[in-house]
């Protein structure tokens, strides 16, 4: 089972993309996901074909994976602000939004303009 401290450990240890995409080990995770889930490697991108064609999550760029790590029912694929969670037993698809960051009261003040 994936717990919210889990999740907060991928973020703490995967804070850069991957250097290369064999480090992704790609190939492998998408043969064990294919059973249920249509998702293809067409070049520099990943597709999940059975996802709706305005999903944000429909295709994504390999170079914007920071990891992909298998669990015992899922395989994450590790973003800057999201992980994707599929299922290895069924076609389910979730997503986790990391967290929003607390500011201190000198990033706010000083940080820019992102409060305004």
């Amino acid at each position: 089972m994936i717990t919210e401290e889990v999740i907060k450990e991928i973020y703490k240890k995967y804070k850069k993309p991957a250097k290369n995409a064999e480090e992704l080990n790609l190939d492998y995770h998408i043969d064990l996901l294919k059973p249920n889930h249509k998702i293809t490697l067409d070049g520099p991108e990943i597709i999940i074909d059975n996802l709706e064609e305005f999903s944000p999550f429909k295709r994504f760029l390999i170079r914007s994976l920071y990891a992909v790590l298998e669990f015992d029912k899922n395989v994450a694929f590790v973003f800057r602000g999201h992980i994707l969670f599929f299922s290895k037993v069924d076609g389910h698809l979730s997503v986790n939004f990391k967290p929003e960051e607390k500011r201190g009261f000198f990033d706010r003040l000083f940080g820019g303009d992102d409060d305004m």
